[in-house]
């Protein structure tokens, strides 16, 4: 996927918009921007949290999840402002710099000053603005939404995956709280997805949006496929945490350097950069396949989860106990079996068969 410059919607600035800003989606931006902050908050009372109980191994495992994602979004989102400041006059470095904290802290920031000045501009009727102002906001929220993916999984997956694994290994430490957050974290990882998936379509305009529908049984399947896979890494992670990292290390080198030599993506002008940015993509791909590019996805697709689901079986068989074992196997098989049924009925393409 590549980033979304000003060119790809400029057609319109002549069309009629496709959909509109609502007050729904202006509130639901801007709670999702205060919840971002809101998370960073938690994520380092959490670390200072395992720090006091002396819990070392569990605070370095927290700040990595924080750092290492936190270098990965810069890094993507300073590319994206030297695109889309390229051509035109000078920008101050404090700027940017104040720019980039602004992303990290308040991911939506920019996608809700967008949204505002959009309805302002309907307000006085100014047509022109108003097509620009909904231009600018789809574009920020697909980036933001690129973003968001590796928040979710670079960021809080590692974390949850440490938290069930705390668990697993003492059941007594379950509460209810814990219980929600976990609950709460795979849904919002299923919807991140679907956000990200339609967001990326919608600034195509080649391409129709996402039905309700079809939403609706793509939030199932991601929900199902993520939460699998989650779990399954969290079991092994409670019995051998540092063979369960190397594990996901070596999945992660391999997707990664798979995407930047079969997809050639160019997120950046230096080939280094790109490649790193298939390692984080190499990270998402845990968890789930999601494309770098446009063109058909089906046997990428077959080729990705045929590969988690014999991992997934494996690691059942071997060291998972049998009730375990059959919910994550049953929730990948009922995964598998809706994407199928997504493309077959709900995909928004040309042909529902080829995707």
């Amino acid at each position: 996927m590549e980033f979304v410059d000003g060119q790809t919607l400029e057609n319109m600035q002549t069309a009629t918009l496709p959909h509109h800003i609502t007050t729904f989606n202006i509130v639901m931006t801007a709670i999702s921007a205060f919840m971002r902050f809101l998370t960073i908050i938690m994520n380092c009372c959490l670390a200072y949290e395992y720090w006091r109980s002396e819990s070392y191994t569990y605070c370095h495992w927290t700040i990595m999840s924080i750092v290492i994602p936190l270098f990965i979004t810069t890094l993507i989102y300073a590319h994206v402002l030297i695109a889309s400041d390229s051509g035109k006059q000078p920008v101050a470095h404090t700027r940017q710099f104040w720019r980039l904290v602004a992303s990290y802290l308040f991911r939506d920031a920019s996608t809700l000053n967008w949204a505002l000045k959009y309805t302002e501009a309907k307000r006085r009727g100014d047509k022109l603005a108003e097509i620009e102002c909904y231009r600018r906001y789809l574009k920020e929220d697909c980036n933001i939404g690129f973003l968001r993916l590796f928040d979710s999984f670079l960021e809080t997956a590692p974390q949850k995956i440490l938290q069930l694994a705390i668990v697993l290994q003492n059941t007594k430490s379950l509460t209810y709280v814990r219980a929600l957050t976990f609950l709460v974290y795979f849904l919002s990882l299923a919807w991140c997805l679907v956000a990200y998936n339609r967001s990326n379509r919608l600034v195509q305009l080649d391409k129709y949006d996402i039905g309700t529908k079809g939403l609706f049984v793509q939030f199932w399947f991601l929900l199902c496929l993520t939460a699998s896979r989650t779990i399954c890494i969290a079991y092994l992670a409670s019995i051998f945490p540092m063979e369960t990292f190397v594990a996901c290390l070596l999945h992660l080198l391999l997707c990664g350097t798979v995407v930047f030599i079969a997809d050639t993506p160019k997120f950046a002008k230096t080939a280094l950069t790109n490649y790193i940015l298939c390692l984080a993509f190499g990270a998402v791909y845990i968890f789930i396949f999601t494309p770098v590019s446009d063109g058909p996805t089906k046997y990428k697709y077959i080729i990705y989860l045929l590969l988690c689901f014999l991992q997934n079986v494996l690691a059942c068989i071997l060291w998972i106990p049998i009730y375990f074992a059959i919910f994550i196997n049953a929730f990948y098989i009922i995964g598998i079996v809706l994407m199928i049924y997504y493309y077959l009925e709900c995909h928004p393409g040309i042909t529902s068969a080829v995707f």
